[in-house]
């Protein structure tokens, strides 16, 4: 998968933006902020659309356990409660290894990734999914916690969110894929 690199100004959420400036300034002069607790006062965003994950190495590889993610999320698996689960058991095959890259990628990286795609409703309707991931430390250098922001809005209007992330029988078209320099 290739990241190209832009600026903070490429996200176009406000909730997204907002969060991507808290990040830096968390995280200041150091290589990663350190994670500051899931709340809505320090974050200032809704946390409806949140996903906590915490890093696990084993080996050479790191896999994701989730440790929160928000009502609206929950509703795009079939309101099936993942928390304690790791995304690579849950996040469909189609789509699992795009979206593994970029967590990679921001753990790899100490940088923000965004991700701009196109799937599809249950309807056929098209709904962009636009993902915010941020890198976190909790007192190390390496990256410990990931912070995904995701948003999905259609371009045709109204659209079913139940079972989206659930039911792709392809995977998802990148529309941008950007590591974010700060």
């Amino acid at each position: 998968m290739e990241f190209t690199q832009s600026g903070p100004d490429i996200v176009r959420s406000d909730d997204q933006r907002r969060l991507l400036q808290a990040w830096g300034a968390l995280r200041g002069a150091a290589s990663l902020p350190i994670w500051p607790g899931l709340r809505a006062d320090t974050l200032t965003v809704p946390l409806d659309n949140l996903a906590l994950t915490q890093v696990v190495r084993d080996g050479a590889e790191a896999r994701f356990r989730l440790e929160y993610h928000g009502e609206r999320l929950a509703k795009s698996f079939g309101d099936l409660d993942c928390i304690g689960m790791f995304l690579d058991d849950i996040l469909p095959q189609p789509y699992l290894r795009a979206a593994l890259a970029t967590y990679r990628e921001a753990m790899n990286a100490r940088l923000p990734v965004y991700t701009v795609s196109d799937m599809r409703d249950v309807g056929g309707r098209i709904v962009h999914h636009e993902r915010l991931i941020l890198p976190f430390a909790v007192g190390g250098p390496e990256t410990a916690k990931i912070l995904a922001s995701i948003e999905a809005i259609s371009p045709e209007g109204p659209f079913e969110i139940h079972e989206l992330m659930r039911s792709p029988i392809r995977p998802p078209v990148l529309a941008l894929c950007t590591t974010i320099r700060c």
